[in-house]
């Protein structure tokens, strides 16, 4: 995958619950099975964040329009 910010990066895997989603983080070599809260932002679109919540740099409509290898 294409880094498109700096620091750990993360892929979601499934919902444990409706308050908590289950996430693969990696920094490197290095793999870790996370549980993070979703993020429930609304876009000015109406669209949702598909990251979990606090996720840098932003939401996923902020990263939209970044150029992905």
């Amino acid at each position: 995958m294409d880094a498109t910010h700096d620091g750990p990066h993360a892929d979601h895997l499934g919902d444990v619950d409706r308050h908590t989603q289950l996430w693969v983080q990696w920094d490197g070599g290095h793999y870790a099975f996370v549980q993070r809260a979703p993020c429930g932002a609304p876009a000015e679109d109406g669209d949702a964040c598909t990251l979990f919540d606090g996720h840098e740099p932003g939401h996923s409509w902020e990263m939209r329009d970044l150029p992905h290898g």
